[in-house]
This record gives structure tokens, sequence and C-alpha cells, in this order.
């Protein structure tokens, strides 16, 4: 069947966006029960969130090809049912150490076929004046994954358990594939050409560098606090697993108000101003951040979680779409796969880190440390690009 609007294609993408976030919101919360039942310490716990990115960095750029190829809705497709089935797998055979890490490996694979499938889809079906606005409702899906995710896991975990609620994950995310498969249209691939800017001459582009080093940055808190935050208030803070739920949700709001307000506000009120932007919200994040470690209670915690999660997703959405108005069309399509790459690095590097010093220090001091820090370098990275213009075209390779 084909579509009967675009809302409707938009609306069946967002939903697989809001599953595809709350498999990574989750696992956060599943930690808890999965640290417990295998005693696990927290460098392996750091590995089974951090081996999902990794996964996610080393095929985002075959996925894309294989976009392009095989189309956005033959991918999309694929890419729901791959991390539907390994969640599914993840909850039903995941039996030990090796296997949780084999599944959440296999899940970072499908996910990351997502992303690129989405944009190609608003590209190939929306007007170019309808496209900016199209793709930020399906960013907005992380806040609303963020807000709801919380409370949804919390609640699935205390009723049935971190085993039933990834195999029930698992089954929505793959119906979800079979309505995409029904109801988005299928678009023949368009034959690629090959005038692509060559990797060396990319990756000699300073403003590409700047962007890939920034997002790598900012990814390090979103990522980091996504996974070990409800850890920290159940342990560290002695807050029962719900409360924690309502302060992550909390800054999920933050996420989904900023994801929807700051592309348009920084478009209206701070063209060409965009790297002093990124610097002054990277800094503001990383103040809140940082004053979470030290907050006594939950309603503290929200407010310092809202507020470093508006401005950190105000950071993100900044630097992201600055290649958009800095960079040639000739190099557009690398440079953004090239530098979402370095996020997907960061979201890696992140619980790994942590992991390793809350296990090496047995508090969460050094771990916050390191999240500002992170924070703070996001914006640094951009401070040469405030006097820059437009970056030259690079030379197109045949």
């Amino acid at each position: 069947m084909i579509m009967k609007s675009q809302s409707q294609m938009i609306f069946l993408l967002f939903i697989g966006y809001v599953i595809v976030y709350i498999d990574k919101t989750v696992m956060g919360f599943a930690l808890l029960p999965i640290e417990k039942e295998f005693g696990l310490s927290t460098t392996q716990l750091g590995y089974i969130t951090g081996i999902f990115f990794l996964a996610y960095s080393l095929f985002q750029v075959p996925a894309g090809w294989l976009n392009d190829r095989i189309g956005y809705k033959t991918m999309l497709i694929l890419s729901l049912c791959a991390l539907g089935i390994f969640a599914l797998c993840f909850g039903a055979l995941g039996m030990s150490f090796g296997l949780l890490l084999l599944f959440r490996f296999l899940s970072g694979v499908g996910h990351s076929g997502y992303p690129c499938s989405c944009a190609k889809a608003v590209v190939s079906n929306f007007s170019v004046e309808k496209r900016t606005f199209a793709q930020s409702v399906l960013l907005s899906s992380a806040g609303l994954a963020m807000t709801v995710g919380p409370i949804i896991a919390v609640s699935a975990l205390a009723a049935f358990g971190w085993h039933a609620s990834f195999v029930a994950l698992g089954a929505i995310a793959c119906a979800i594939a079979v309505l995409i498969a029904l109801r988005v249209p299928y678009q023949r691939p368009e034959r690629t050409t090959k005038t692509q800017a060559g990797g060396q001459a990319l990756w000699r582009n300073p403003t590409v560098l700047l962007l890939f080093l920034s997002i790598f940055c900012v990814n390090i808190p979103s990522y980091g606090l996504m996974a070990w935050l409800p850890k920290f208030f159940v342990q560290s803070m002695g807050m029962p697993l719900e409360i924690s739920g309502y302060i992550v949700a909390a800054g999920g709001l933050g996420i989904w108000i900023s994801s929807l307000g700051s592309g348009w506000l920084v478009g209206k009120y701070f063209q060409n101003r965009e790297p002093l932007v990124i610097l002054t919200c990277a800094l503001i994040s990383a103040a809140a951040i940082f004053a979470i470690y030290h907050t006594t209670t939950a309603v503290a915690a929200s407010v310092l979680l809202f507020i470093g999660e508006i401005f950190l997703m105000a950071t993100f959405v900044t630097a992201f779409t600055l290649p958009m108005k800095r960079l040639p069309e000739n190099i557009m399509g690398s440079a953004i796969g090239l530098i979402n790459t370095g996020g997907t690095l960061g979201g890696f590097v992140s619980p790994i880190v942590i992991g390793y010093l809350v296990g090496q220090t047995q508090n969460y001091a050094g771990a916050f440390i390191f999240l500002a820090l992170a924070m703070v370098c996001s914006g640094l990275a951009i401070v040469p690009l405030m006097k820059s213009g437009k970056a030259a075209a690079l030379p197109v390779t045949g």
C-alpha cells in the first residue's frame, strides 16, 4: 500500500525513532538488575553500553552506502528488524556477559541504518523548504523517548524484569518495521556518481575536523548521563529507582524542548554567530552537569538535569546544523557522515571511561568532572570558527 500523506510517514518514522532511543535509554536502568544478576564490575557494565556505540560507529558509513543502493524503505525495515530481533535476543538469550556484549553489538549494527534512512526518506518526500521542519520533528523523538522512556522502563523492569522488558521492546520494534513495510512508499534508488570529495581532502578541512571533535565531545556527556545516571541516583544518592526515572524524564523534557526550539531561535536571532552560541551553551551545560554531583535532593537534581540537557541539546543541534551553512555542497554528504561518526565514537568512549573511573575511585566525582570537561571541550573546539567564513570547496575526485 502507498502512503496517503507525508504526515503519516513522519509519524511512523517518528515512532520508530522513539523506539530506537528507548532502546538506548532503558539500558541505563537495566544495568542495575544486570549487575546484580551476573555480579559484573562497573568496567564490565561500561563495556555493555559502549559496545553498542562501537558497532554504531563502525557500521554507520557502510549503512549509508547501502542505503543509497537498496533504498531507504528497505534499510528502514532491515534496521528496525535487526534492532528488534537482537533486543529480543538480549532479553531471552542474554545468559552470560559474552552474550550480552554480542547482542548489544549487533543491536548497534541495526541502529546504524535508521538515522541515515530517515534522512533519505525526508529528502525524497519533502520539498526543500519543508525538510528542516520534518527532520527536526524526527530529531525531537529523542526528547520524547528520554521523557517517557525512563518512566516506562522503571515500570516495566519492576513488573516484568529486564529479560521480559527487552523481549517486549524487540517485538514492538519488529511490529513497527511491519507497519513501515506496509505504509511507507518504496522509491527506486538513484544511480550514484563518483563526485564525492576524497577522504584525504575531507580530513584536511578544518571545519570538518573541528565539528568532528565538538560532536565527539558533546556526546560524551549526552550518552554518559543516559547510561550511568540511574545507577548514580540509586546507589550513590540512595534514591528509589522510580524516583531516578522521574529525574531522568525531567532531562528528557529539556532535550525535547531544546531540540524543537534551538534551531528556530538560532536561525532567527543568532545567524552567523553559531560558534558563540555553541560555546556559551556548552559552558552552561557543563556547569549544570557538574552541579548534579553536589546536589542532595531529587528536585534539585531534576532542575539541574533539565537545564543541563537544554543547553547540551542546543550545543548539539547548533553544531550539527553548522555544516549546512559553512561547508560547500560538493562535500556535504561525506562531511555529515564523518562528523556524525565522531558523535557515535563519543557514545562508545563515554560509558567505558565512566565505568573505569567509578571502579577505580568507588565514587562518581571523577565521572562528573570527566563529563563536564568534555562539555567544555565541545565548546572550545568551535572557537577557531568564530571568525572564519564559509569553507572553501574542496577538490572533487572522479
